[in-house]
């Protein structure tokens, strides 16, 4: 079968060749995290904030709900350590997300909730029950994009949609926590994905995985072969993509399946009558089935450009500070994002929480190059995916011409930093184009 990749925005050899850089640690067991304390942001997902349901010097369990939506944009969130609620605040997240936060002091006992108990049977549970299960269980986007699962199921029922994709991509260099679940536990991601399908009622699903990753791709179809009969109603295929960046973006995905371009506010959904979920969501669904246990934990990859990446599961919560204190090195690093190396967060103040779209914390050791002028070498032309020409737009924006800015089409930058990153001026052109996209956007003229 033809691998699938996008067609425009062809990468330069030289440029964001990331296949041969990209080492995992491919880990049979994941380091566990056990932090002394959690601060869990009310607004963790895109939507509606959560009210917190909890008070100063409340006991907690592990999976008891802490903060409960007031809307279907909205996606409770749970306790993930047990312990005493010392503290309910307002916080103020990298992503700028202003919400209220609850602070619990671990008392290491790891008690967990009276509701957290394996299920002896999934096979009875009807399309209502597992609907049920999924608006409470707290799961959104886990791959960053952070819209509440059990809205966009419904959303994608009421499309007719009839293709689920499971983006197992992983495209982003250093970036191996989609990678891990399928290695270790890719029947656990089929089921959720199957589950999930179901409520969107669906005729076929369809996985996403980059070429490169072999033995991923081996249990992949495995785990197809072994559990398909279960589901003779619905067609599995497994789909392999070029390794090259980024091609984990939304629309790149459609893009190279169904050679399609997302418009601007129209979701895959409207355009092609499929629906995309990560792969880390899939898995986070299976766990609520099983053992009816919300998300209140999940893997992040601590990488970086001179460290092999390593993958530990991470209570929901937990600061950066603690969970890098087990890196040596790490606190003296040039540069720390809060995600992806290209599409990260740089953070200066590390008491910041992991929280359920955190895929990575990534380490920079190295020093930036030096920032000149732009030399109009075209770099940044061809690293763009979506036909953009960033240093043009840049230019623009520099001497205030955003609106001539919209006629170069910046509404359509997906902030993924190819041109950044082949920009030998050091330009920030990624960081600079998104913003004024965004600002363009919320005036309306786009």
């Amino acid at each position: 079968m033809k691998k699938a990749t996008f067609k425009r925005g062809n990468l330069p050899n030289d440029g964001l060749d990331f296949v041969r850089q990209r080492k995992i640690m491919r880990e049979a067991l994941l380091e566990v995290c056990s932090p002394k304390e959690v601060v869990l942001p009310m607004l963790q997902h895109r939507g509606t904030a959560c009210d917190p349901v909890v008070s100063v010097g409340d006991t907690v369990a592990i999976g008891d709900l802490i903060g409960a939506p007031s809307d279907m944009n909205g996606v409770p969130v749970h306790a993930s350590i047990s312990g005493e609620v010392t503290k309910i605040d307002s916080i103020r997240l990298p992503n700028r997300t202003g919400c209220q936060a609850v602070w619990i002091k671990n008392d290491l006992s790891r008690r967990f909730s009276s509701k957290i108990q394996p299920r002896k049977n999934v096979d009875p549970l009807s399309l209502a029950e597992l609907s049920k299960l999924l608006w409470t269980s707290g799961i959104c986007g886990m791959g960053g994009e952070g819209i509440s699962t059990f809205y966009k199921c419904k959303k994608a029922e009421k499309a007719g949609v009839d293709t689920l994709l499971v983006n197992a991509t992983q495209s982003e260099p250093f970036l191996a926590c989609d990678l891990h679940h399928l290695r270790v536990n890719a029947a656990r991601v089929l089921q959720g994905a199957m589950a999930l399908g179901g409520i969107c009622r669906v005729k076929k699903v369809i996985f996403c995985i980059e070429d490169l990753w072999i033995d991923e791709i081996d249990a992949l179809h495995k785990a197809v072969a072994e559990y398909s009969h279960r589901y003779l109603d619905k067609k599995i295929e497994v789909r392999l993509f070029k390794s090259r960046y980024p091609q984990g973006y939304q629309q790149l995905i459609i893009k190279a399946l169904y050679g399609v371009e997302l418009p601007i506010g129209k979701d895959p959904e409207e355009t092609v009558k499929a629906v995309l979920f990560n792969a880390s969501t899939c898995q986070a669904f299976c766990d609520m089935i099983e053992k009816n246990q919300p998300l209140i934990s999940r893997i992040v990859t601590i990488s970086g450009d001179t460290i092999t990446g390593h993958n530990v599961l991470v209570p929901i919560g937990t600061s950066v500070s603690e969970l890098l204190e087990r890196v040596p090195g790490a606190h003296t690093a040039q540069r720390i994002a809060w995600g992806g190396a290209m599409t990260g967060v740089a953070i200066k103040d590390l008491n910041v929480p992991i929280i359920k779209t955190t895929t990575a914390i990534t380490i920079i050791r190295k020093f930036e190059p030096l920032r000149m002028n732009c030399i109009h070498c075209g770099a940044c032309v061809g690293a763009c995916p979506v036909g953009l020409s960033p240093y043009l737009i840049n230019r623009l924006i520099e001497v205030g011409q955003e609106e001539a800015a919209v006629s170069e089409s910046v509404e359509q930058c997906i902030a993924c930093g190819a041109c950044s990153y082949v920009c030998p001026s050091g330009i920030e052109l990624s960081t600079n184009i998104a913003k004024a996209a965004y600002r363009a956007r919320k005036r309306g003229i786009v």
